[in-house]
């Protein structure tokens, strides 16, 4: 009983609400049809429209914050799972699961925002290791090897793109893949690379998840605090959650922002409700997360520099 009550006092300690860098202009939930249940919300970079998923991972649906419009985007088994839109807006990429003889397999499949189209990037594979898209392109890394499929727009210049394999931190730029592991040996989960392309955020267990930022070869890790399910808002932001539970189902979880130096670790929500999963718009105003019960938030906030 001490341990948890001398946890719970540095968890309090690191924790400033709501002020300092950052400040909660407003947090409502969305009117989503009463039927639906929404979870791990991904917004757009321009913060106009997002994605969301069922409990189970199965499935995404488009959600237009100016209309309220809801409209299927696919049905495929595990494709909330990570889902990502590319940074003009135009596409989403997403991975999608079956087993064969025992195996699990992945696709990564991308979808034309415009026109609903959708289209294999990755055939059935054991060896995704990441996904993602820019301009109209999507990536996704299948072994060793980068491969793109252009949706729309001109020819880009493929950015890096972080995965896990076996658990070490891969980053895979101009072709080649490499693992860095910044801060050694350990279980890396959560890595994405900033929009700016200079920095990779993840997070590993250290007596709880903590999140760090390092540069892409991996050096200078800036250790960020405790926060699982990290996610970049702009480049000099993250954005994640706090969260405890009891072996089996989460019993608490708070919304926190910290910069990307590790200063201004603030929570954005006062642990009322479990709130979980966020994601951030590229300019730092716009966040959306869901609560235990699946409704899903928008809260919009107000960073300094």
């Amino acid at each position: 009983m001490r341990k948890v009550f001398l946890a719970m006092l540095v968890l309090t300690s690191q924790l400033s609400f709501a002020k300092g860098g950052i400040e909660v202009v407003s947090d409502n939930p969305l009117q989503l049809p009463a039927s639906e249940a929404a979870y791990s919300p991904v917004i757009s970079p321009d913060g106009e429209w997002l994605l969301v998923t069922s409990n189970a991972m199965k499935g995404l649906q488009k959600y237009d914050l100016a209309t309220g419009q809801l409209e299927t985007i696919t049905t495929d088994n595990g494709a909330g799972y990570n889902a990502k839109i590319s940074n003009d807006g135009s596409t989403i990429v997403y991975r999608t699961s079956e087993f064969k003889n025992r195996l699990r397999y992945f696709s990564v499949k991308s979808v034309d925002v415009a026109t609903g189209k959708t289209e294999t990037v990755v055939k059935p594979t054991r060896n995704v290791s990441a996904f993602g898209a820019v301009n109209g392109t999507a990536l996704a890394v299948d072994g060793n090897k980068m491969k793109t499929k252009r949706i729309s727009g001109k020819k880009v210049e493929y950015p890096a793109i972080a995965g896990i394999v076996n658990g070490n931190l891969v980053v895979t730029r101009d072709g080649k893949s490499n693992t860095i592991n910044p801060v050694g040996k350990s279980r890396y989960l959560w890595q994405s690379v900033s929009p700016d392309g200079k920095k990779v955020l993840f997070a590993v267990p250290e007596n709880g998840m903590v999140a760090y930022v390092s540069n892409l070869d991996g050096s200078n890790p800036v250790r960020l605090g405790r926060l699982s399910a990290p996610e970049w808002m702009g480049n000099d932001w993250v954005v994640g959650m706090v969260d405890k539970d009891n072996g089996e189902v989460v019993t608490e979880s708070v919304i926190v922002a910290v910069r990307a130096d590790g200063s201004d670790y603030t929570a954005l929500t006062d642990g009322s409700q479990i709130c979980m999963y966020p994601s951030a718009s590229m300019d730092a105003t716009k966040i959306v997360y869901n609560t235990a019960e699946g409704k899903i938030h928008l809260m919009k906030v107000k960073t300094t520099k």
